[in-house]
């Protein structure tokens, strides 16, 4: 980022005191958002809009107050809610020992929402340690040196108290939630973690931008990535290929997963904390996906099988023709107006017909996509209850909304065929955002 004329601390007090004091139109910096790249790449009208959403549902809800809290640092897996309400996230390596003086203030961080209020971001960073230009929101409140207890003084101070929601009830610490909790007596803190989902739910069109953008990404990542594979490079320089693709166009992501063998079982890799230094032989079984906040922090995370060297056996070709057919099939189905019950049982049917379930590891199921990946799905056949034990989407797809339908057909001693493919609802059908071939031969 270019520094300013002025001295960089300077920029910082005068920010952070635009942000204090608002209008939050002030709070996130003359910066265009559209500038090349994802910092910011949102407008203050776009999250005035998201605003105003969250505030029609905590009406419609009963709540008075709602507390959005954020683990960010070097991970992404619960960065999603405060980053999508305020641009904000923490940039510490996740690894902070805790302190009884300062929390872990580099990890943690909350947006409090009151009734007829614009958001609040709590945090416990020093003034310097942030960039208040990025942030996007009605004030922001530093708490130093103790982040959860001068957060509760806080919260006693402003007479907070009866209900408060709480988004992210999984995410603090039990050291710092029993401090909270506490020190703040008069407050009934009421987990309601999917409470942000139904204002997400609908993507703006420069949400559609950003998922647009990483849609073209991760095609030409997993183009050239595949292709590497295929003809016999080692999984280390394949996911290389595709990261520097990515990069390169000013994203990012959580994984790149390359799994391959002659009969391969499992699809995903268990390569956490590097990448496989093997190469694939001619006939092996290789399985890619890559997923994580692709572009401006919107997640993708297709998936596509192949054959090394283009030399499936029969059974082989047979395996993955039929991975590949029954999800482009998944997306087909696809109506706007069905619920997901309709679209489930319209799943099964295509699976029966296909003959696809004969045996016991088959899995084929869908979800939602955004700033995080929403904890609903879409499973097949008429249960309420999907993989990963997540609730059914409730109410009918609508256009503008990110889905993913994915399925594994796995076959002892032939393999494993594993695709997904990301797409938006429109008013007519879908249109699939990776646009990698299902099949390479």
């Amino acid at each position: 980022m270019k520094q300013n004329n002025i001295g960089r601390r300077s920029f910082l007090k005068s920010s952070a005191l635009l942000a204090s004091i608002g209008p939050f139109a002030q709070g996130a910096a003359p910066r265009s958002s559209r500038a090349p790249g994802p910092e910011i790449f949102f407008t203050r009208d776009e999250y005035i809009t998201r605003w105003t959403r969250v505030q029609a549902a905590m009406t419609a809800a009963g709540y008075e107050n709602l507390l959005v809290w954020q683990r960010s640092a070097s991970a992404y897996d619960r960065i999603g809610d405060v980053y999508w309400l305020t641009n904000f996230y923490t940039n510490g390596t996740g690894q902070d020992p805790y302190s009884e003086e300062l929390d872990e203030p580099w990890t943690f961080a909350a947006v409090l929402m009151r009734k007829g209020h614009e958001p609040e971001l709590h945090i416990g960073l020093p003034e310097g340690a942030y960039d208040a230009a990025k942030i996007f929101c009605g004030k922001v409140v530093t708490h130093t040196p103790h982040q959860t207890l001068k957060f509760a003084e806080y919260l006693r101070a402003e007479k907070i108290r009866g209900r408060v929601a709480v988004v992210g009830d999984d995410v603090l610490p039990g050291k710092l939630d029993r401090i909270l909790r506490a020190n703040t007596p008069k407050i009934e803190w009421v987990a309601d973690d999917t409470f942000l989902e139904a204002p997400q739910l609908i993507k703006s069109p420069r949400e559609l931008e950003a998922f647009h953008t990483a849609g073209t990404l991760v095609t030409d990542a997993l183009n050239v990535a595949m292709e590497a594979l295929i003809s016999g490079e080692r999984a280390c320089e394949a996911a290389g290929r595709a990261a520097a693709v990515i990069m390169r166009g000013g994203g990012g992501f959580h994984r790149i997963s390359i799994a391959h063998g002659p009969a391969l079982q499992r699809p995903l890799s268990f390569d956490f904390y590097g990448y496989n230094m093997t190469a694939p032989s001619p006939g092996d079984v290789i399985s890619m996906w890559i997923y994580g906040p692709i572009f401006a922090g919107y997640w993708l995370d297709p998936g596509r099988t192949a054959i090394c060297a283009k030399r499936p056996t029969g059974a082989q070709k047979t395996l993955v023709e039929s991975g590949a057919k029954l999800v482009d099939d998944m997306v087909k189905a696809v109506v706007p107006g069905m619920t997901a019950r309709e679209l489930g049982l319209r799943w099964a049917e295509i699976a029966r017909s296909g003959g696809y379930f004969d045996a016991e590891k088959d899995e084929m199921f869908g979800h939602g996509l955004g700033a995080s990946f929403p904890a609903y799905v879409l499973p097949t056949g008429d249960s309420e209850i999907g993989p990963f034990g997540y609730k059914r989407l409730q109410g009918p797809i609508k256009p503008g909304m990110v889905l993913a339908a994915e399925a594994f057909l796995t076959r002892p001693g032939v393999g494993v065929a594993a695709f997904e493919r990301n797409f938006v609802v429109t008013a007519t059908g879908v249109e699939v955002l990776d646009k990698t071939p299902m099949l390479f031969w």
